[in-house]
């Protein structure tokens, strides 16, 4: 398998974090790398070969076209991808992918969006650039240069959730609704409505994945004692709600030593 990770230019920060070029000979199912999908971020997918399928736990699955972005998931999913594969991927922040397409996110979650059907024609410009790019080493010079022109020319507005999204992202989600109200001066259900049209879920559900996250990362650096300080002493997290957000992000329940802490599970993709 070769699988390249390369960075932005300076310039499209935070709204793109990365991207990812991956290519497999070989057919059949094919395991992804673990880093290349993570929770609370947005993707789009560029495929050039193969085939690339999601299956949310409570909605039908649905196979990519050649140019997608994928919406937030408010349940567990599975990726299977069918090579012999290539397909690029671009990891956008939560909001990065309105800030480039300017779509309506909360229409799609748990779903796609084709990019070719996109009223914007730089969408099907940048999906046959990157499939006539022979040599994968220049790809990040076509994904900037392309990225570049379409936030010069769109420039869409992010109604402030920017700001919101970054200060919960410095907390780790770990912060109220009303807190954010009242430090942003605006109402719940004006926050609520502008996080849906422009991040596509719910602030609730945003800070819900931050504090997950953050908590898969601790547990990852920390022996049991450590934990077990770490999921006491913390006013957002105990056993039992980690235990149900571990279900509903992973779909599964983890394996545990009389519950003081997770001990045997696969890791998360926490980029």
């Amino acid at each position: 398998m070769n699988f390249r990770i390369y960075h932005p230019a300076a310039a499209l920060a935070p709204y793109v974090k990365h991207y990812y070029h991956l290519q497999n000979a070989q057919s059949g199912l094919i395991n992804l790398p673990q880093n290349l999908f993570s929770l609370g971020d947005l993707y789009m997918v560029f495929l050039q070969e193969g085939e690339v399928t999601f299956q949310p736990s409570q909605h039908a699955s649905f196979t990519l076209p050649s140019a997608s972005v994928v919406g937030h998931f408010t349940c567990h999913h599975q990726i299977r991808v069918k090579g012999p594969v290539k397909m690029t991927v671009v990891q956008l922040n939560a909001y990065g992918c309105y800030k480039l397409a300017g779509l309506d996110m909360s229409a799609f979650n748990n779903y796609y969006r084709d990019l070719q059907k996109h009223n914007h024609a730089g969408w099907h410009q940048l999906s046959q650039d990157l499939a006539a790019t022979a040599d994968p080493i220049s790809l990040d010079v076509t994904l900037n240069n392309a990225f570049t022109t379409m936030i010069a020319e769109n420039g869409h507005s992010l109604k402030q959730v920017d700001e919101v999204a970054d200060y919960m992202v410095r907390h780790q989600g770990y912060i109220n609704i009303d807190r954010l109200t009242r430090k942003f001066k605006t109402s719940r259900p004006t926050l609520e409505r502008k996080f849906m049209e422009v991040i596509g879920i719910t602030p609730q559900l945003y800070a819900r994945m931050l504090r997950f996250r953050d908590a898969m990362r601790n547990m990852q650096k920390m022996n049991v004692e450590q934990w077990q300080s770490f999921i006491t002493t913390n006013d957002y997290y105990n056993h039992a709600q980690f235990i149900q957000d571990f279900q509903f992000f992973k779909g599964e329940t983890p394996v545990t030593e009389n519950m003081p802490i997770i001990t045997q599970m696969r890791p998360m993709a926490v980029a």
